[in-house]
This record gives structure tokens, sequence and C-alpha cells, in this order.
């Protein structure tokens, strides 16, 4: 990214020097430099707060928008090739379509793993995520070629991607079970491991007393 081309530091804007009764020091308390514009970009920068800011959230929207995108044909190939396998697709068949859904895959979690990168390293991960979306592009051809091949010659069908209700849906996530799971867990287990940590807790102290005299 231009900034570490600039030799500037992950400490230089994420814990910048403040000053305090004539002592220059560094600020531990490590944020987002967005936090704090005027010690971690005035150092370098001239630019009004705004437009330092603006900045930052433009390159950070267009490197969502293209990661969206590319999860989204990632999520259709998935679909597409449950759909081959259901049909009777071989694993030879299968193969080099696989091959290209992981490595998109990939591409996309190298991508994203890190919300940092579509600032630190804008054209890189935009880089990367084109090239996921030519991988699984390429992919979705040869699924449909395969579909064709054994007799599916229309669409897959598709749930709405922009709904994340149904998505979950579709996938059959029971939302109202997982959160009753959730509060079992939260009153039942969790008080449980508490007690059985403090039990351990109290059962160290008293061997510690009774070592030491």
């Amino acid at each position: 990214g231009v900034h570490a081309k600039r030799g500037v530091s992950c400490a230089d804007c994420h814990m910048p020097y403040q000053s305090e009764g004539g002592q220059k020091f560094t600020n531990h308390q490590i944020g987002s430099p967005l936090s704090n514009v005027e010690n971690s970009c005035f150092v370098c920068h001239r630019e009004k707060v705004d437009a330092l800011v603006s900045d930052v959230y433009e390159r950070q929207a267009k490197i969502k928008e293209g990661s969206s995108k590319l999860q989204t044909q990632i999520a259709m190939a998935h679909i597409e090739a449950k759909k081959a396998w259901e049909l009777g697709a071989t694993e030879a068949q299968m193969k080099t379509i696989q091959t290209g859904i992981r490595h998109a895959q990939w591409r996309w979690d190298y991508s994203v793993a890190s919300h940092g990168a579509a600032f630190h390293a804008p054209l890189e991960t935009s880089r990367i995520i084109s090239s996921g979306m030519a991988i699984i592009q390429e992919a979705r051809i040869e699924l449909t070629r395969l579909l064709a091949s054994l007799g599916f010659n229309e669409p897959v069908p598709m749930p709405d991607f922009t709904s994340k209700d149904a998505v979950q849906t579709y996938i059959g996530l029971d939302i109202p079970a997982e959160r009753a799971a959730k509060a079992d867990f939260l009153q039942q287990v969790v008080p449980q491991w508490l007690k059985d940590g403090k039990a351990r807790e109290s059962k160290m102290g008293s061997k510690a007393v009774s070592s030491s005299k």
C-alpha cells in the first residue's frame, strides 16, 4: 500500500504520538486513526478532516462492492454444483469446477479476512477480487455446460441474496431455535462454567496456603 511504501508503520497511525506535561510518548490505546485524525493523519496530511475520512470510507466501499459481488457468484456456484451432484455428476466431471470454486473462495477469504486491506492496499485487494471473479465465472460456465450435458437446461433456482432472512430460510437455518439454544447456553452452561472455575480457583488457593505452611 501507499503508506507502507512511504515508510509509515502501523504504530504511526494506530498508536500516534501525543504530548502531556512536556513529555512526548506513544499512545498505547490502539484504535482507528479516524478517531484521532489530528495526531494520526495530520503529521503527514494537510487535507481537511472530512476529506480524509471520506477517502477512507470511499476506498472501503469500493472494495466491499467488489467482494460482495464475488461472494454472490461463489454462493451461486455452490448451489449450481449441488444441483450437478444431485443429477449424477461424477468426481471427474466436477474436479476442475471444484478447484475453481475453491480458488475463488480463497481469494474472497483473503480479501475480507482483514477489513483494513481495503484501505491499506486497495489496488492489490481489487486485483485479488478481480482474479477471483474471473475464476468463479469460468467455473460457472463449466457448470452450465455440465448441467446441460446432464439434461438440465434452465437456470438453477436461487434465493434472494439481498435478503438475509431469505438466505437463512433457503439453507434451513431456524433462527428462533438458534436463539433459544443460545439463551439456554447462557442460562445453564455459562453459570456452571463460572461455578466450576471458582471451585478450582479456591482449591488451588487452599493448596498454595497449605504448601506455604
